[in-house]
């Protein structure tokens, strides 16, 4: 019998928020893809409507096809180590976190034994996917605030994430409201080197080597500032504008390949790795 090496992390599905999830279900469909999906936990924990939020997946995860589709009721500090909650991570080959509040998800979740079982299923194949919140949460660090104020030094904060994509700064609803500025001050304040601003409907599956492939319908902008070759961040007073020049952009659609390591557009998906043969006794 065939099991994937322990060495293969999960895929990594990131989508910028708003997704379609009464029309053709697009990118929902592509998590459901990815592989054998039995078993889908969803955690609306970062939504201010746990319950309703939690529902509304399960309802489309079914009529995707999903036989076992369970929304953990996570709210407060403390509820994530509740009884049950590990077992349903374990048995999950999807772990879904909803839209919301990144910060509530991550200071409620992060250091808990259910975060623990949730790392050790990514690590061991499972799916991780997240929408809007959910999808800022996997970066480390993870931004918040600043939408009506990006180039003002401070506007934009900043907190620990999850960091299950380590390097790269995730934002999202990011052309739907105007958010290329949060992004620009993150890396400007040096936060990290790499950012993808994710669209709404739209996304990107992360493999196990760090290939994303683009889905949905908008675009996923991808900022580089490696060769920034200047910004007054450092310099100007809290609050004051800031100027920035050498970023690098790139525009990618539904369909492209990009590799977040050398951070270039590939040539296409990434070969799977032959899975070792175990035997069972």
């Amino acid at each position: 019998m065939f099991h994937r090496s322990p060495g293969d992390k999960g895929h990594l599905v990131l989508i910028g928020g708003n997704e379609d999830r009464v029309g053709s279900k697009t990118v929902l469909k592509r998590i459901v893809s990815l592989g054998a999906t039995g078993q889908i936990a969803v955690i609306p924990t970062a939504s201010d409507y746990p319950r309703e939020m939690g529902e509304k997946y399960e309802r489309v995860f079914r009529e995707l096809g999903v036989p076992r589709v369970t929304a953990l009721d996570i709210r407060y500090p403390g509820d994530p180590d509740k009884a049950g909650h590990r077992e349903l991570v374990r048995g999950a080959d999807v772990i879904f976190f909803t839209g919301g509040d990144q910060v509530k998800l991550v200071d409620i979740l992060k250091g808990s034994e259910l975060f623990g079982e949730i790392r050790r299923r990514f690590e061991a194949g499972a799916t991780i996917a997240g929408t809007s919140a959910g999808a800022a949460a996997a970066s480390d660090p993870m931004i918040f605030n600043g939408d009506e104020n990006g180039f003002q030094k401070g506007a934009v904060r900043h907190a620990e994430g999850f960091g299950f994509l380590k390097g790269v700064t995730i934002d999202t609803h990011f052309l739907d409201r105007r958010r290329l500025p949060r992004l620009v001050q993150a890396l400007c304040a040096g936060l990290s080197r790499h950012g993808l601003g994710l669209d709404e409907d739209t996304g990107v599956i992360v493999y196990p080597d760090r290939v994303a492939e683009v889905i949905g319908a908008g675009m996923v902008t991808a900022l580089d500032t490696r060769q920034l070759r200047f910004t007054d961040y450092h310099t100007v007073r809290e609050r004051e504008r800031f100027a920035c020049e050498g970023i690098r952009l790139g525009f990618l659609t539904a369909g492209t390949f990009f590799n977040l390591n050398r951070w270039r557009v590939c040539s296409g998906r990434p070969r799977r790795r032959r899975p070792k043969v175990q035997s069972i006794i």
